[in-house]
């Protein structure tokens, strides 16, 4: 019966994580949900899934950090502090944010984020504050 369970976690946790990367914690939390709608009460169960999508290379939060912060600069880009928010969100540890964050040029990504906007600089300012941009960084955009 376990094993029954097993295939079907595995299946499931695969066509997950074929959308997108996901982190250690939206892993975890999709097999629990699936877990309790299946009423399976195996814990083991859980960690044997977990372990071999770890062996499988599935599951690897630098690198799933490394995407997130890369995805948020080229597509919608957003300040550091929103990508260190729904990062933490995700389940990743501060050193792993801290990491990822570090290589970002943010100064780039805000001139990207108003590239095609036409804003005076009171707009300028708002818009990039919402988009979790930093003071400083504005400024350098802000003063081109």
């Amino acid at each position: 019966m376990d094993n029954l369970y097993y295939e079907r976690l595995m299946n499931a946790v695969i066509r997950f994580v074929s959308f997108r990367p996901r982190s250690e914690k939206e892993i975890r939390d999709f097999l629990t949900k699936k877990i309790i709608k299946w009423k399976v009460s195996d814990d083991l169960l859980l960690n044997k899934v977990i372990d071999r999508m770890e062996d499988l290379g599935y599951i690897d939060d630098k690198k799933f950090a490394d995407w997130w912060v890369e995805q948020r600069t080229r597509f919608r880009p957003k300040g550091n502090r929103v990508i260190e928010y729904e990062l933490y969100q995700k389940g990743i540890a501060k050193d792993i944010i801290s990491d990822a964050l570090m290589a970002r040029n943010s100064v780039e990504a805000a001139r990207k984020a108003v590239a095609k906007k036409n804003f005076d600089k009171k707009k300028l300012y708002e818009y990039l504050t919402r988009r979790g941009f930093d003071a400083d960084t504005i400024k350098k955009v802000q003063y081109e």
